[in-house]
């Protein structure tokens, strides 16, 4: 896997959940084993737990999301992205929210050669 693959694989990600396309973005984007630990949450663990909890994204009121991948790498079949994200959300009950944070995904080639997230954390830097 190279490092542009990578990439590709984050920028069609952005663009799904942009577009709020999260339940094709899960599929697309996880192994059934993978594991998330969101900013503020408790860990989710396998595809349909992710997938619940991406679903909920649209109550937090998605407005703009970037997502910037800094630093990739990939050494047989597993493969790393360290990057930055800023999102603004609209609360039901609030004013707009600006979150600024980093992440970190580990992808692993899987039997069939597609590349998948199997762990994810994201969290923020701060909010306001």
């Amino acid at each position: 896997m190279s490092e542009a693959v990578i990439r590709q694989i984050s920028v069609d990600r952005a663009a799904r959940i942009r577009r709020l396309e999260l339940d094709a973005m899960v599929t697309a984007f996880y192994a059934a084993d993978a594991t998330l630990m969101p900013s503020g949450g408790a860990t989710v663990r396998g595809l349909d737990a992710i997938r619940d909890f991406w679903l909920a994204t649209p109550e937090h009121g998605l407005v703009a999301l970037t997502i910037e991948a800094r630093e990739v790498q990939a050494s047989g079949d597993l493969g790393y992205e360290i990057g930055r994200f800023n999102r603004t959300l609209r609360p039901p009950h609030g004013a707009l929210l600006q979150e600024h944070g980093k992440y970190l995904v580990i992808y692993r080639a899987g039997s069939d050669g597609v590349w998948k997230a199997v762990a994810e954390i994201f969290n923020s830097d701060s909010r306001g």
